[in-house]
């Protein structure tokens, strides 16, 4: 036999075993066994912030000299608090006395419309001495000592200078109205 048809054989011998390689991929020898690794530990829990509240202790049944004593306190402080009624704290506040009125003055957003309201009010005749009372949310109390032939309300709707007056309400003692200045009628909007 020639040597040509030598290694055809040999070839064709080699290329009919077909050998699935495959099931061997990553497979370990028969003698080759490694140890067997422990699973790793689980790791521990995380801690949680949304743990339901720890309940308040229980009560004792038997109460102790302590609770009788404070106990005791608690019921003599409450029969003196309804026994002798406390004076009344003063108030600073006092009506207004001759020849002074409460004027109760709104809109005025800002402290700088509340003084610039104060300085025109000067300016009308027959009003002396302002106390302010309180400026609180854009409303302003003051106290306005007055000398005049008119009402007040007449003379403020004649005459504050820079403002428009309207008279939301009067009595005895106290004058309420609303004011807008000459800007803002002017504003758009």
């Amino acid at each position: 036999m020639p040597k040509d048809d030598k290694d055809d054989k040999k070839k064709k011998e080699k290329g009919d075993d077909v050998v699935d390689l495959s099931s061997r991929i990553g497979a370990r020898q028969p003698g080759d066994q490694a140890p067997a690794k422990p699973p790793p530990p689980p790791e521990p829990p995380a801690k949680r912030h949304d743990a339901p509240i720890p309940s308040a202790p229980k009560p004792r049944l038997i109460p102790t000299r302590e609770d009788r004593e404070q106990t005791a306190m608690i019921q003599k402080a409450m029969i003196e608090e309804t026994s002798a009624p406390q004076p009344a704290i003063p108030s600073p506040r006092t009506a207004p006395g001759p020849g002074e009125t409460d004027l109760v003055v709104t809109p005025l957003p800002t402290p700088d419309d509340w003084h610039r309201f104060e300085l025109a009010l000067r300016k009308v005749r027959g009003v002396g001495q302002l106390r302010t009372e309180y400026y609180r949310h854009g409303v302003l109390k003051v106290r306005v000592s007055y000398q005049g032939t008119d009402r007040l309300a007449t003379a403020l709707r004649a005459g504050v200078p820079g403002y428009r007056v309207r008279v939301i309400g009067e009595d005895r003692a106290t004058l309420q109205i609303l004011v807008t200045s000459e800007s803002d009628e002017r504003r758009p909007g």
